[in-house]
């Protein structure tokens, strides 16, 4: 009897050992995270910037650079379906349809949303590809800012 209560107590005491351990998965998106942080990104839970709910999941990680403290930029947001592709956008990016297809081309898979604030740009993704998909939005979010900063509203 005291042999099968000392098995299940390790058991137990084991089995909440693994449950605060980190998956596989939270460690890959750790390392994304680090990687963004070191090529001088922000990252940010979607859920933090009170994004319209168009997103897949509200814990997706949105990938930012913030604007230089003498520009002012303007605010929208574009959102990509992942199972339809198609592309929604409101304020800023509502205009210039063929520049954020050619951004959405340009980013990695699951990326599914261009954020724009007077203070900083980003694009919010699944987390799901590697370190090429961090670089290649990287490479992308100098586009994003310019598109948001060329903006000359008309009368």
């Amino acid at each position: 009897m005291a042999w099968i209560v000392l098995i299940a107590s390790l058991m137990f005491l084991y089995g909440s050992f693994l449950m605060v351990r980190p998956s596989q998965r939270q460690c890959h998106i750790a390392k994304l995270r680090e990687k963004a942080i070191q090529q001088g990104l922000q990252v940010r839970l979607a859920s933090r910037l009170k994004l319209p709910e168009e997103l897949s999941r509200p814990d997706m990680a949105c990938l930012m650079i913030p604007r230089n403290d003498n520009q002012k930029g303007e605010v929208g947001s574009c959102f990509k379906n992942p199972e339809t592709s198609r592309i929604r956008c409101y304020g800023i990016f509502a205009a210039k349809n063929a520049q954020v297809e050619k951004i959405f081309s340009e980013l990695p898979p699951g990326a599914e949303a261009l954020i724009s604030s007077e203070t900083y740009v980003g694009v919010c993704w699944d987390e799901k590809g590697d370190d090429s998909s961090v670089q290649k939005i990287a490479s992308e979010l100098p586009s994003v800012l310019g598109l948001t900063d060329n903006y000359e509203p008309s009368f």
